[in-house]
């Protein structure tokens, strides 16, 4: 009942305030045609104070989450720029940037895409947690595992590291359904970016495909264009650890995410320009 009314009563403040208090969103129908170059925003998990994950579980050698997703991160502003894109880094030094912030980064810049890089780490409870293999593309919506919660609040646990010298953000009922609606416009165009990804990195990727799916990163929330989060491999896998730490896998793994930005984005193109020239026909045939 609380929830119901609070909820009322943020639909009807939206629909007297002329002007609502939340950040400036952005395109909400995806990557606007006119521009002449894309700009894609790469965003490396973790940094500073927040190691993010560590591992692998009884391997010789030692990997922090935030080295190799600034490492992979740099590859992939690099890998794009060749493809002819603008890049932003969120982060390009090892130091943290807040979880929100990231996202409003991107909006700042008008990015076309957000991508964001991260490490998997297999769950302590798990049989054999050491075996655990593979990569997995999410996008922002509501978990349908325990999996898929398990890792959101993994990466999301960044937010005990971060102190804040402005205002906190504001969690009234206006603001949650008002970026509910924005980030539901680039639902459909997340996930097929994330599919696209998952297609690339399947084809090398000596573990297997966990799929895409979905969870409520805090990191995609104030992200407004289609946005995703790639856990690239387990860290905690001695193997796999291997893989993600050496120059010849992290090439091949922001090769792979490049050639999905930009295959996604072309596709995108091409929908657009087929809407437009069927919306011309139809003008035309009725004049």
């Amino acid at each position: 009942m609380r929830l119901a009314l609070l909820l009322a009563a943020a639909i009807n403040a939206a629909m007297r305030t002329a002007t609502p208090s939340v950040a400036p969103v952005g395109p909400l129908a995806g990557p606007a045609v006119s521009k002449a170059k894309r700009l894609v925003i790469v965003d490396a998990g973790h940094g500073g104070p927040d190691n993010g994950m560590h591992g692998p579980i009884g391997g010789k050698f030692k990997i922090l989450e935030k080295d190799i997703t600034l490492s992979v991160s740099k590859r992939l502003a690099h890998t794009l720029e060749e493809r002819g894109m603008d890049v932003v880094m969120t982060r390009t030094t090892d130091t943290l940037i807040a979880l929100s912030d990231r996202g409003r980064i991107a909006n700042q810049r008008k990015g076309d895409l957000f991508i964001s890089i991260h490490v998997n780490a297999a769950n302590p409870g798990w049989k054999d947690p050491g075996g655990a293999r593979g990569f997995e593309t999410y996008f922002l919506a509501e978990a349908k595992t325990e999996d898929a919660k398990r890792v959101a609040q993994m990466e999301n646990d960044v937010v005990r590291f971060e102190t804040s010298n402005g205002p906190a953000p504001s969690d009234d009922a206006l603001g949650f359904i008002l970026n509910d609606m924005a980030q539901n416009e680039h639902l459909r165009e997340s996930s097929d970016l994330a599919e696209l990804i998952q297609e690339r990195l399947g084809k090398f990727h000596p573990g297997p495909s966990r799929g895409v799916k979905q969870a409520g990163f805090r990191v995609l929330v104030t992200a407004y264009m289609p946005a995703v989060l790639v856990e690239i491999g387990f860290g905690t896998n001695p193997a796999e650890a291997a893989y993600i730490n050496s120059a010849a896998g992290q090439e091949k793994i922001s090769n792979a995410v490049a050639d999905a930005a930009v295959a996604y984005l072309a596709r995108y193109e091409r929908r657009r320009g087929s809407a437009g020239a069927g919306a011309t026909a139809t003008v035309a045939r009725k004049q």
